[in-house]
């Protein structure tokens, strides 16, 4: 039970913070480390567009998971994730590099 509940929170928090960013009022979420380098280096706006896409993703994936039991659909829930943060980093070095 505990288990499901912690990914329904997390399932939500992803949504949400999948949506402000997609919306441009989750900057403060994109913070930390050197921001100077980060800011020259990529795209900010772009940046916060594929960050807010993957969260959906791992949002939507999360919610998927928390209704299956089995051990398949659960080694599916991990695959995908690693293809969702697979293909973050792609766009992040293709897409929103300047």
């Amino acid at each position: 039970m505990m288990d499901e509940t912690f990914s329904y929170i997390l399932a939500i928090a992803a949504l949400v913070i999948g949506v402000m960013l997609l919306t441009g009022h989750g900057a403060v979420f994109m913070k930390g480390g050197n921001t100077q380098a980060r800011s020259r280096k990529y795209d900010e706006k772009k940046m916060e567009k594929v960050s807010g896409i993957c969260m959906l993703l791992i949002g939507v994936a999360t919610g998927i998971d928390a209704f299956t039991t089995s051990v398949t659909a659960k080694i599916v829930y991990v695959v995908v994730l690693f293809v969702i943060l697979a293909v973050f980093v792609f766009l992040l070095k293709t897409k929103c590099h300047k």
